[in-house]
């Protein structure tokens, strides 16, 4: 699943197999934005919408799961929203549980700087006759510091605690695309492996090569963007222990932390502490 999820980051859309569909093509005008929110009278609510409703009248983030598909590039390819019953079981657990409440606690600084203020939930991506239900990330969404978009919900399943923390270390990654784009990570950080990327070659790449070429993964070898996601997203995965042993085996790896641990500890966030919050949500906690 790791693999699909760097693929989807890549591409700013959602992974899409070659199983045929249904559904059929809407008429889209390329020149707009397809993005289009109906604000629901109150007494038309469902749970999801109060569930919604409290969530931000606690944390300040409108989470959206009603909207016109988002057109993403030429011709027929768009997000499209979850299904009601998915979104309801990934808002309960993985916004107003895993996320929200735990960050404004650990970090209450950085958290009413920095969390955008609008969550957009993804049920999959639709391109001409092709769908995948299964998508998981949504990084076309995530150009903008305002607002992260995630895929992926028609999949979810509680139950899975290996995948539950794959996506909320994968929420840190696009995240990183909002921070990046609100500071910008520096052309200090792009130097560090300038002329070294491996752009679309990254796939024949293994995550150990890339290690040793001074890259987090082998995705964070594509390009500079990236590089600087993964490194966030591989310090919020691994325990400081695992991060530090890996950084002592190449010098542009002891680079990139110390600066992608400084960029977020000016901040307010201890990336080493996110990583133990992660992993106690998920891993040691009942739901």
């Amino acid at each position: 699943m790791k693999t699909l999820y760097y693929l989807l980051i890549l591409l700013g859309i959602s992974v899409f197999h070659s199983c045929k569909t249904e559904e059929n093509n809407p008429t889209i005008d390329q020149k707009i934005d397809y993005f289009d929110i109906t604000d629901k009278p109150k007494e038309k609510w469902n749970e999801l919408d109060s569930l919604c409703d409290s969530i931000y009248n606690a944390f300040g983030v409108k989470v959206i799961y009603e909207y016109t598909p988002r057109l993403i590039r030429t011709g027929y390819a768009y997000y499209y929203p979850p299904s009601y019953e998915k979104a309801l079981a990934y808002t309960r657990l993985m916004l107003a549980k895993f996320w929200l409440p735990t960050v404004k606690k650990a970090f209450p600084d950085y958290f009413a700087r920095e969390i955008p203020r609008e969550f957009i939930l993804m049920g999959g991506y639709y391109h001409s006759t092709q769908s995948d239900l299964n998508a998981a990330s949504g990084a076309g969404f995530n150009g903008q510091f305002y607002r992260l978009g995630m895929g992926g919900i028609n999949m979810f399943d509680k139950s899975d605690k290996d995948e539950l923390y794959d996506h909320l270390v994968t929420l840190w990654h696009e995240h990183a695309h909002n921070q990046d784009v609100k500071y910008g990570r520096s052309k200090y950080f792009d130097n560090i492996s300038v002329g070294t990327y491996y752009k679309e070659a990254w796939s024949t790449k293994s995550n150990s090569t890339a290690n040793k070429d001074g890259f987090f993964s082998a995705y964070g070898g594509f390009a500079p963007e990236e590089d600087f996601a993964t490194g966030v997203e591989y310090i919020t995965r691994k325990s400081k222990q695992e991060v530090l042993s890996l950084i002592e085996t190449n010098e542009k790896l002891k680079t990139k932390y110390a600066f992608i641990y400084r960029f977020y500890n000016d901040k307010g966030m201890d990336l080493h502490r996110l990583h133990e919050l992660c992993d106690s949500v998920v891993f040691k906690t009942t739901y």
